[in-house]
């Protein structure tokens, strides 16, 4: 993966991509806080099989 195309991936997802990392931040330092590790856990997948999946929607410009 090239610097260029991960700036292609931002710019044609900064929105989506802003409003989950201000969430699951909020989310993290909550269950953090709370040492609902298990929590953590599960966040982390799911915020990884949601960008995953942007990711291979992605379609980087000819």
């Amino acid at each position: 993966m090239s610097v260029r195309t991960a700036l292609g991936f931002y710019r044609a997802h900064w929105l989506s991509l802003t409003m989950v990392a201000v969430v699951m931040a909020l989310y993290f330092t909550s269950a953090l806080l709370h040492g609902d590790y298990w929590h953590v856990l599960a966040g982390a997948l799911v915020l990884a099989l949601g960008v995953g999946w942007l990711w291979r929607r992605y379609e980087p410009p000819a």
